[in-house]
């Protein structure tokens, strides 16, 4: 209705589908009755000079009995879940139909039940005014091009066309009447599809086709062709009425789409090609892995068969095993491998692949354009794709390939996943195998920087260095560790109240040189040592932090002991890996086994004698001193060193305790 008008009177009639409150709070605009039932609907509507009637159901039934007994016209509410359909409720006469839905569908309901008052009330007066001019004024206006050709003359030459069709094809209308549309066309224009429409011309029926047409300054357009009969009085088409749309942009994008879909195909085509060849190459090197007598020829034989079918130009494996700071290439195989020499790919650098899959065991895959893959390097391929080598829980390494394939799909990385934990399984093979068989061990050098460590910290606190001298274990759990201090340094009690640091104790030497013990409760460093099954043999510390050699039975533990490292210090780094050969009864076994026989006090005894120099001559050191340190009387230490020599010399000369 328009702003002078009063409000409709709408008589309302919810049935139980529709929610009532919402429904009236919606009308509320307009003044509103409501009838309790369809059968007073008739009644109600006459005795109160209804407007419109709002009838909110699910039942077709009720809206063919409203109607037949309606004068004025109806809308229909209907429930979203209901059987009734939009189109079912307007066959039965609803002039309009409003679902409940959250929209403003729903919201302009007052809108819409004011709209068929207004059409009925002054509809045909509103079609009335829609003139000749009017009419032809919005055909001039309308946004896609119109022509009318005139069937009567020769050729059928247009007569007609709007200013939309002028600025679409550059032809002004003196350019374009009087002539055949055909000189739209060009030398690219489909012949069959003007052949279509000029069959449905001949026949005098509707078609609609899209030709590729030219403009007037030659450039070319697609152009969406609707043509229909116009017939006079008499029947006889007179005029065909045409409609043309620009869809260039549309069939571009539909053309872009259709070649796009093409390169998906051809590519997933050669990716399928390329996924078989992985598949066959995970036969190959399973086989490889049966036949190889070593890891250095197991990791060749993988890199060889990777690189030798063609589809993978380059390979190379570096070894993670014991947690480098870098990561290098060990064993390489194919063509442009020079880029290779030199190559040291940061492990903590977020950006290569090859550091990724280290870091999360993962396979990993990259595009060198990008520039993410060995920054420094020049990488003579397309793409790169890095699998961890690992074996419960194990990183042994990390086999990088190299491609000029453009990408590489999720089934290329799921294939090499499984070549990866295949080789990774092989190698703990291998190294399980070693180190069974060999009487070789690993010497770490560690370097801890981490200036909260107790040592550390002790080592700040005097202003010197600490030198190893030994260390003992205790049946309490605690670890004395024995150092020298550079430059001679006493310690006082602020200096010694650290956390995981029982006591500092200064032992008697007749050199005048300092010499400590170090009683550590459980969780040290040297402690992790022991848990790691290694063997101290050396250790440095300064202000800045701790460099230890320690000595391990195999690749397993050194890599526990990095591990147990870096979860209690702040920067743990390997920084050198050493083969040690030991002889079938090692050190390790023979001080293992004097230590099962020595009891705690007996194992303090001799090692403090050592250490204080009471086994040279003179005497650097008295018993009574040694004594005193140990908290015991003179004999008592005397008592505990000797047993503790018999033992040693017992199992020194037959093997067996005394």
């Amino acid at each position: 209705m328009d702003a002078t008008s009063s409000r409709a009177h709408v008589l309302a009639v919810v049935g139980p589908a529709v929610d009532r409150g919402r429904l009236l709070d919606a009308l509320s605009p307009l003044s509103v009755s409501l009838a309790a039932s369809v059968d007073a609907v008739s009644r109600r509507a006459e005795d109160e000079r209804v407007d419109c009637v709002v009838l909110a159901t699910d039942r077709l039934a009720d809206v063919e009995a409203v109607h037949g007994a309606l004068a004025v016209p109806l809308v229909v509410v209907v429930p979203t879940d209901g059987d009734l359909s939009a189109a079912a409720a307007r066959d039965a006469g609803a002039a309009d139909v409003v679902p409940v839905v959250d929209s403003n569908l729903f919201e302009r309901l007052p809108e819409r039940v004011e709209s068929v008052v207004a059409w009925r009330r002054r509809g045909a007066t509103a079609a009335s005014k829609i003139t000749e001019d009017l009419k032809e004024q919005a055909i001039d206006e309308a946004p896609v091009g119109i022509t009318v050709a005139d069937c009567s003359l020769p050729d059928r030459p247009l007569v007609y066309v709007n200013e939309a069709f002028e600025a679409m094809t550059g032809y002004s209308a003196d350019a374009a009447l009087g002539r055949n549309c055909r000189y739209l066309q060009g030398p690219n224009t489909d012949p069959e599809r003007v052949a279509e429409l000029r069959r449905a011309i001949e026949a005098e029926e509707s078609a609609s086709v899209e030709l590729l047409n030219y403009r007037a300054n030659g450039e070319t357009f697609w152009n969406r062709v609707d043509v229909a009969p116009l017939s006079g009085p008499d029947g006889e088409v007179t005029h065909y009425v045409g409609f043309q749309t620009d869809i260039t942009e549309r069939v571009r994008a539909e053309t872009a789409a259709e070649r796009y879909a093409e390169r998906v195909d051809e590519e997933r085509e050669r990716l399928q090609t390329l996924v078989e060849h992985i598949e066959g190459l995970l036969a190959d090197v399973t086989s490889a892995l049966v036949r190889a007598e070593s890891r250095q020829e197991l990791e060749a034989a993988v890199c060889d068969r990777v690189t030798a079918a063609g589809s993978f130009t380059c390979a190379w494996v570096g070894r993670c095993d014991l947690a480098p700071a870098v990561i290098v290439p060990n064993e390489r195989a194919g063509a442009d491998t020079e880029f290779l020499d030199g190559l040291e790919i940061d492990r903590s650098n977020p950006d290569d692949p090859t550091a990724r899959a280290a870091e999360t065991r993962t396979v990993q895959s990259a595009t060198v354009g990008d520039g993410s893959v060995s920054a420094e390097t020049l990488v003579p391929f397309d793409s790169v794709i890095a699998v961890p080598l690992a074996h419960r829980g194990t990183l042994y390494g990390v086999l990088t390939v190299y491609t000029d394939a453009a990408e590489l799909d999720d089934q290329v990385r799921v294939v090499f996943g499984t070549l990866g934990r295949a080789v990774g399984a092989a190698i703990d093979a291998f190294e399980s195998r070693r180190s069974l068989l060999s009487d070789e061990r690993l010497e770490l050098e560690i370097e801890v920087r981490d200036e909260t460590q107790p040592l550390v910290r002790l080592a700040a606190a005097g202003d010197c260095k600490l030198s190893y001298r030994g260390s003992a274990q205790h049946d309490d759990g605690t670890v004395s560790l024995f150092v020298s201090t550079d430059p001679a340094t006493e310690f006082d009690e602020v200096d010694t109240a650290l956390d995981g640091l029982r006591s500092v104790d200064v032992l008697p030497r007749g050199d005048d040189a300092e010499l400590y013990e170090l009683t550590f409760a459980d969780g040290s460093l040297v402690h992790l040592v022991a848990d790691a099954g290694g063997r101290l043999v050396d250790l440095e510390v300064d202000r800045l932090g701790c460099r230890l050699t320690v000595v391990v039975p195999d690749r397993v533990a050194g890599r526990a002991l990095l591990d147990d490292f870096k979860s209690v210090a702040a920067n743990a780094e390997l920084r050198s890996v050493t083969n040690r050969s030991e002889p079938p009864e090692a050190r390790r076994e023979f001080v293992a086994s004097v230590n099962d026989d020595l009891t705690d006090r007996q194992q303090s005894a001799l090692q403090l004698a050592y250490l204080g120099g009471y086994f040279e001559w003179p005497h650097a050191v008295t018993g009574d001193e040694l004594a005193e340190t140990m908290g015991v009387s003179r004999a008592t230490f005397h008592q505990h060193l000797h047993a503790a020599e018999r033992k040693l010399i017992s199992r020194f000369f037959d093997g067996e305790p005394y």
